[in-house]
């Protein structure tokens, strides 16, 4: 019996990636070096932890994957078409073994077109980074073969692939349990945390998430104490750092705080109505160390100001050549638009053709919600709903204007133009409005109305701008040639703020100095003391009016972070992360998702209201939670699917 258990476990291990890397590294095809020799030697051990770099997952790396965003799993966006995935399986509740863009725990090849991201999926290559990187950490000590006159002593050259290793497996850590729930992803039994070995057995009760977050901060820690506090060569601005390390310390205790993560004292697998103050503490605390490592000097980290705000997702080279955004604490290799031949690159993800259907893309993609739009306040910082507000200068007839500056450059709103130059054959504006002169014929409808009721697509009455798609490339003013990088930062420093602002509020309340605060933000100049002060960086800094008196309130100040997580984040995938760790995702999908209804008065007005979409979105309990696939968990007598799959 012991045998046969040994051999299901080394089939778990297997089909979730964590011996594979063993092997490819116990001998390589292409280079016939055994892994005594990867480790002993700088430059190929720099190649296998870069490994934990090459496998953190980039949505917009190729064309197919940033065409369909994982927005359209929560509120914030809608698939067009009812085909796609998220369509018909994912927004219908049905994601027992979905291997659908953020979930499975497969990976596929590494050296031909499988490289491609959009055929692995998120878990599965963090699997394998976990095993890669501990077992980088655990050869440390092989590695005595270094080059000389590179600028860095030994200690330090060993210090720097030590610290990416641990860094990168604490990401990686963190990827995975925040879909599957708390899971150990190192061998902790002797003690320490080990890379897998074949004698580890996964059939065990699961741990709490606290459990699974305080062994990543220990990963983080251990980085903290070996990474620089920036990189000095060009060729590797970008690597993590000390800040990055405090970062996903910071993003990990963020996440244990959370009312479905908080699952200590057998709350597991829903969590609790309340934060945990313990965690929410350790959270306020890697949250600080990390803003006030910026605020001290000597990192190459700042929020960008409103003039250069897009630069955290569109680069035209303002600074680092365009490939780096100074704002990222951590962000995917980056990809290049003049070298489509790089599998990261697959597509040509740098030139945003992937465009909607009739700017010349295809018809896979997804449009931004009324739900989202609503987000984005007046410039007064009062909210909207429905076109209306209680903002006295709020004009429903212009419902678009006088609101949070982020809205048009996220959002094209009815109205608004979309094009550089007048197109042939389409409209400039975003023609939302559905006037049937004749019932069902739309000859009194805008353009883009037409063309997607005609084709039997869903349409919101908005399109994406902004984050996902660059202004002239299109099939009309047909700008391609234009250099530019897309990035997608993965936790940046505008993380760190509504993280502080969140979790103090959560312990301090809105108003009350957080202990060990008192640091002043570069680019506002605003001295953060509060919870409302780490708000208020990220509003003022794109032009937008700081909260309001009337919101600081532990409960309202709660909303209107959450709000800002929303607003700024849009696009970026966190609205459904942040639905689910907040544990309110069931509650918002059953209010509805929502499009503009926009009737031209043919006088120059327009008016507009609220409508209810019929798509779906069936969201229950365990939806809180991604199912392992059927394969593995029949595999154990103790370890546990998730519960309801």
């Amino acid at each position: 019996m012991k045998k046969n258990n040994r051999l299901l476990i080394v089939l778990f291990a297997t089909v979730l990636g964590l011996v594979s890397c063993e092997d490819y590294l116990d001998k390589s095809p292409e280079l016939g070096i055994t892994a005594d020799e990867v480790y002993s030697e700088y430059y190929t051990y720099k190649g296998a932890v870069d490994r934990g770099n090459w496998l953190v997952m980039n949505y917009v790396c190729s064309s197919t994957n940033w065409g369909a965003f994982v927005g359209a799993m929560s509120d914030e966006q809608q698939a067009v078409k009812n085909s796609m995935p998220v369509y018909k399986s994912i927004n219908q509740g049905v994601w027992q073994d979905s291997r659908w863009r953020d979930f499975g725990m497969s990976f596929r090849s590494e050296t031909n077109y499988g490289a491609d991201p959009y055929y692995n999926e998120p878990a599965g290559k963090s699997l394998k980074a976990i095993r890669a990187m501990g077992l980088a950490i655990e050869n440390i000590d092989n590695l005595v073969d270094y080059p000389a006159e590179i600028g860095y002593s030994q200690d330090e050259l060993k210090g720097q692939l030590l610290g990416q290793a641990y860094a990168l497996r604490a990401w990686h850590q963190f990827e995975v349990i925040r879909r599957y729930g708390p899971i150990l992803l190192v061998d902790t039994a002797g003690g320490g945390r080990s890379s897998f070995s074949t004698e580890y057995s996964f059939d065990q009760i699961r741990p709490s998430f606290q459990r699974c977050a305080d062994l990543i901060a220990a990963d983080c820690d251990d980085a903290y104490q070996n990474l620089p506090n920036r990189w000095t060569t060009s060729t590797d601005i970008g690597r993590l750092t000390k800040t990055s390390a405090l970062a996903i310390k910071a993003m990990t205790y963020l996440y244990a705080a959370s009312p479905l993560m908080n699952t200590q004292n057998g709350a597991y697998p829903y969590g609790q109505d309340s934060y945990n103050q313990e965690y929410a503490q350790k959270g306020i605390d890697a949250m600080l160390a990390a803003l006030k490592q910026v605020a001290n000097g000597g990192t190459r980290y700042k929020l960008y100001d409103e003039a250069h705000y897009m630069e955290n997702w569109m680069s035209q080279g303002y600074e680092n050549g365009g490939a780096i955004t100074n704002e990222a604490l951590l962000q995917p290799v980056p990809t290049n638009s003049n070298n489509w031949s790089l599998p990261m690159n697959r597509g040509g993800s740098g030139t945003g053709w992937f465009l909607p259907q009739h700017d010349g893309g295809w018809a896979v993609f997804n449009v931004p919600t009324q739900n989202a739009v609503d987000k984005f306040e007046t410039i007064n910082g009062y909210p909207v709903s429905n076109f209306s507000s209680d903002d006295p200068s709020f004009d429903p007839g212009n419902p678009y204007d006088n609101r949070d500056p982020r809205l048009r450059k996220f959002i094209f709103c009815p109205g608004d133009d979309m094009y550089i130059s007048d197109p042939s054959g389409a409209a400039r504006t975003n023609e939302a409005w559905f006037n049937d002169i004749d019932p069902g014929n739309d000859d009194g409808a805008g353009y883009h109305f037409k063309y997607y009721r005609g084709k039997n697509l869903v349409y919101t009455g908005y399109f994406a701008a902004g984050k996902w798609r660059k202004l002239g490339y299109n099939k009309f003013d047909n700008q391609y040639s234009q250099n530019y990088y897309r990035s997608f930062p993965l936790i940046r420093l505008a993380d760190m703020y509504l993280g502080l602002a969140e979790l103090a509020n959560e312990v301090y309340g809105p108003t009350a100095t957080i202990p060990g605060a008192g640091f002043t933000d570069e680019t506002t100049g605003i001295v953060v003391n509060t919870a409302e002060d780490a708000l208020n960086v990220i509003r003022t800094r794109v032009g937008m009016s700081e909260i309001r008196d009337e919101y600081l309130n532990e409960s309202d100040f709660r909303d209107r972070v959450r709000n800002e997580w929303a607003v700024e984040f849009y696009g970026e995938f966190r609205r459904w992360k942040d639905m689910r760790r907040w544990r309110i995702a069931k509650d918002v999908f059953a209010q509805g998702i929502y499009g503009a209804e926009v009737t031209n008065n043919n006088d120059g007005t327009f008016n507009y209201v609220n409508k209810k979409l019929n798509v779906p979105r069936v969201f229950e309990d365990k939806h809180y939670w991604y199912p392992l696939h059927s394969d593995y968990v029949n595999m154990f007598a103790t370890f546990k699917q998730n519960p309801g799959w």
